[in-house]
C-alpha cells in the first residue's frame, strides 16, 4: 500500500512538473514573439527600408522670387550636395557636407552653410520640414517636396 501511495505521489509530481514546463515554454514563446515584433517595428524605418540615396529636385515657394529650385544629392556614405537657384534673380548657391539621421531613422538633418534642411525621407521623395522637424502646413504644404530624379 505504501508503494502505491508513493507511486501515486511520484506520478503526480511528474505530471505536475511536465505541465509546469509546458506552461513556461508557452510563456517564453509568447514573450519571444512579442519581442521580435517590437524589434521589427523599431527597426523598420526609411533609412533601412527605402532606396533613399540619389538625386532629388523640386521648386519650393519663395517670398521675394519666383521660387527656389533645389537639387539635393544624398550619398550612402553620409555626404550630401545641395544647390539652390533663386528663380528670377539668377542667384545660385551650392554646398556640400554631411547629413545626420534622427533617432527614428526617418528624418535627415543637412547641416548646410547656405540653408540647413530637415527632410523626411519617403518613397522616391523628400518632404521638407520646418527647422523643428514638423511638417509644413497651409495652402502651400504640397509644394515642399523634392522628387527623386535618379539613383
Amino acid at each position: 500500500m505504501k508503494k502505491s501511495i508513493l507511486a501515486s505521489i511520484f506520478a503526480s509530481f511528474i505530471l505536475f512538473s511536465c505541465q509546469s514546463k509546458g506552461i513556461q515554454q508557452e510563456e517564453k514563446k509568447a514573450e519571444v514573439a512579442q519581442n521580435s515584433t517590437k524589434t521589427f517595428k523599431d527597426e523598420h524605418n526609411s533609412r533601412n527600408s527605402l532606396d533613399w540615396d540619389g538625386k532629388y529636385e523640386g521648386t519650393l515657394p519663395c517670398a521675394d522670387c519666383e521660387g527656389i529650385k533645389y537639387i539635393v544629392e544624398l550619398k550612402k556614405d553620409g555626404n550630401f550636395f545641395i544647390e539652390q537657384e533663386y528663380l528670377g534673380k539668377e542667384t545660385v548657391y551650392q554646398d556640400e557636407g554631411f547629413y545626420k539621421w534622427d533617432a527614428t531613422g526617418n528624418i535627415l538633418h543637412l547641416n548646410s552653410n547656405i540653408s540647413p534642411l530637415v527632410l523626411k525621407v519617403e518613397e522616391n521623395r523628400l518632404k521638407v520640414l520646418d527647422q523643428e522637424g514638423k511638417e509644413i502646413t497651409g495652402n502651400l504644404k504640397d509644394l515642399y517636396v523634392l522628387k527623386k530624379v535618379k539613383k
